[in-house]
């Protein structure tokens, strides 16, 4: 089986559910799911204070962007020690996770190993299924993949069949980032028409968008679901509000 480090915490829940979460040897900073990986060496770092609030988040972000500096370092020494066969990062997002040309710079510096390196880089619900057949292929197990989108898909074709029953389709507001305020993008769009939601902010296939609190006030949604770094909050303007991880 091949050694795989994994560079961000999509990519490292893809391998598991691949079922090679045994084969990995090395994960992001960021990687805590599923149960057992944060045991595994961090090859990874954040360039700025992630325990700080949104705003200041962002604007130590702005400041490294606008100064051409990294966002994310990768730990050359402890990548070196656990020769991984197979690198999964992302070149979606340069502020998501390592980018790929971060993990290029890292690779520069170790002349003595061949490492394939997978790229994700999702911007609709079709190109996640993609991702995860690439991750499939390129760790020999074609079939495994094959066998996961299916179920996957499986599961949208049920909710979207519980969704034509419905009569209400709420307005849905998708919030990315609270300081200053982010719509969600990409494919979550997709995610709230398929849910049977009128998504108000963000269109699917590109980055979440910024927006003002009075643009939101104006969409008037009568659901808003607001991501953390820690949990995802669902507001529905009743008692039954819930915390459940992303």
């Amino acid at each position: 089986m091949p050694r795989i480090a994994s560079l961000l915490p999509s990519a490292t829940e893809i391998v598991a559910a691949l079922g090679f979460q045994g084969d990995l040897v090395g994960r992001s900073h960021e990687c805590d799911y599923p149960q057992g990986v944060s045991a595994l060496p961090a090859l990874t770092r954040a360039a700025f204070k992630a325990e700080a609030s949104s705003r200041e988040i962002d604007d130590n972000v702005k400041s490294l962007l606008e100064k051409g500096l990294s966002l994310y370092e990768v730990d050359v020494e402890v990548l070196k020690s656990l020769r991984p066969e197979i690198l999964v990062t992302q070149s979606q997002c340069e502020v998501c996770a390592v980018s790929e040309t971060e993990l290029q710079k890292a690779l520069a510096q170790w002349l003595d190993a061949s490492v394939r390196v997978i790229s994700l880089k999702p911007n609709r619900l079709e190109d996640v299924w993609r991702d995860i057949q690439d991750v499939a292929n390129a760790l020999g197990a074609p079939e495994r993949g094959e066998s996961l989108l299916c179920d996957l898909r499986e599961r949208v074709v049920a909710v979207r069949k519980r969704v034509e029953t419905l009569k209400i389709f709420p307005r849905v507001a998708c919030i990315e980032w609270l300081d200053p305020l982010m719509a969600a993008g990409n494919w979550i769009p997709e995610l709230v028409e398929t849910a049977g939601g009128r998504n108000l902010f963000g269109k699917a296939g590109e980055h979440s968008p910024w927006m003002t609190w009075e643009e939101l006030r104006d969409g008037d949604p009568e659901v808003i679901v607001c991501h953390r770094l820690d949990a995802l909050w669902i507001f529905d303007g009743t008692d039954s509000t819930r915390n459940r991880r992303p």
